[in-house]
């Protein structure tokens, strides 16, 4: 077993309160040990990613001075425009999970809320949440660096109004922001900088091309086909099982190349479609933790155990790393396993033993963002795995701590059945707003 020194976990930073931060602190504080725990927020109110920030107007001009090189990648010409706190919400968002397989195990979502629930109801769910640990909440503290120091960790951080940052010592630190929410992940796509060059309105990250189409994208598509030109262009490599074609969409194979003097577009089966007016990439986001920069290897380029501890330095825990998942609860039972171990009911195995796992793990789905994808039912089965883990913690008196929920065989049907429950919401147009379970829907479970 890996020799954890609990004894000396005391203060501990977490970096983001948003959903997987609260519950972290939740989980925590549940635990017979008597943690100080800070919350460190960079924006002025809790929620996380499901804050949503209009982007700035995107004009050419705007990429003068920008401090990052070459001005005529896509890449520039997207992240140009950035909200200072961006986050992958857009407007009239709705959750692609329905509310019983979202929501937290012990907070159930308000009376009336329609089955995908609206972004800004979302936002105030999680307000909600977070209300009996205000307290603990630092709002406009932007952590800059986390770094080693002996046995613990140096926390640089700055608050709104302060010209510097101070440094702070912890035991153990959080990072609550899963790092792939925020910087956009273009595919390599032959032509796309000459094209953002030549058309630098016509780029967007989120007749029309849209490339890649997750839930996100199936969300966008239904919105947009009732302004553009038709038919909308879908370009996926692997179909969604979110996705429904549409009398005005026409489906199309993986984005090759594109040709900026023609305008055109052309497709991994050779197909080639004209007079492209507008772009959006619809392809997800980067791993991106600029505040873990002092550690080698990168932060998102090293297994870590469990996908939540370091391997090297266990006091260090990353939550929700993974994608694909069903994020509420899939943080719980995280935070369940974290708060087991510092608290030192349960132990890590050897380091040998967690480095055998990260490397199964790799032989089986490879390694950076295939490592961390847990398409259902994997994140089923692994959540169900740390709640069995966290069953074998030793107990305390009378005090056992949080524990997330077991899955039970109808939980994991409507975990399965959620793309199709969404598909089918969808095709109810504005009545959609009126429904509230799927059996209105026609889904019964057996």
């Amino acid at each position: 077993m890996t020799q954890l020194a609990t004894d000396a976990i005391k203060r501990i930073a977490i970096i983001g309160a948003g959903p997987s931060g609260l519950t972290t602190a939740k989980y925590l504080l549940a635990e017979y040990k008597s943690f100080d725990i800070t919350i460190f927020e960079q924006r002025s109110s809790v929620g996380g990613l499901w804050h949503y920030t209009p982007l700035l107007h995107k004009a050419k001009s705007r990429l003068d001075g920008l401090t990052n090189g070459s001005t005529d990648s896509a890449t520039d010409l997207i992240t140009c425009n950035i909200p200072k706190f961006n986050t992958p919400m857009y407007e009239d968002l709705e959750s692609n999970l329905p509310l019983m397989v979202m929501q937290f195990s012990d907070t159930p979502f308000p009376n009336q809320t329609q089955l995908f629930a609206k972004q800004e109801t979302v936002l105030e769910y999680i307000r909600g949440y977070a209300e009996e640990i205000r307290s603990m909440i630092k709002l406009e503290h932007c952590v800059e660096d986390v770094r080693q120091a002996g046995s613990g960790w140096e926390v640089s951080v700055k608050a709104k109004g302060e010209s510097t940052a101070r440094k702070e010592q912890f035991d153990a630190v959080v990072v609550a922001v899963n790092g792939h929410t925020d910087w956009p992940l273009l595919p390599p796509v032959e032509g796309l900088d000459e094209w953002s060059e030549a058309y630098p309105d016509s780029i967007f990250h989120s007749r029309t091309l849209l490339v890649g189409v997750g839930p996100s994208g199936s969300d966008i598509s239904r919105q947009i086909g009732s302004v553009s030109i038709h038919p909308l262009l879908v370009a996926q490599r692997e179909i969604s099982p979110y996705y429904t074609p549409e009398p005005f969409t026409k489906e199309l194979p993986g984005l090759v190349s594109l040709s900026p003097s023609t305008r055109s577009a052309t497709f991994s089966d050779g197909r080639t479609e004209h007079d492209i007016n507008a772009i959006m990439f619809c392809t997800g986001y980067a791993y991106t933790f600029p505040f873990l920069a002092s550690l080698a290897p990168k932060i998102e380029e090293e297994p870590l155990y469990q996908y939540i501890f370091r391997m090297e330095s266990p006091t260090l825990a990353l939550m929700e790393m993974n994608e694909k998942i069903v994020p509420f609860p899939f943080a719980e039972c995280q935070a369940a396993v974290l708060a087991r171990v510092w608290s030192g009911r349960l132990s890590l195995p050897s380091r040998s033993e967690m480095e055998q796992w990260g490397e199964k793990v790799i032989e089986e789905r490879g390694v950076g963002r295939g490592f961390y994808a847990l398409d259902p039912p994997l994140d089923l089965q692994y959540m169900n795995e740390m709640h069995e883990w966290c069953c074998k913690a030793k107990k305390n008196g009378e005090t056992g701590g949080k524990m997330p929920k077991y899955w039970d065989k109808k939980e994991w049907w409507e975990r399965e059945m959620a793309a199709e429950m969404k598909k089918a919401f969808n095709r109810q147009g504005e009545k959609r707003h009126e429904v509230r379970s799927y059996d209105k829907l026609g889904f019964r479970f057996e």
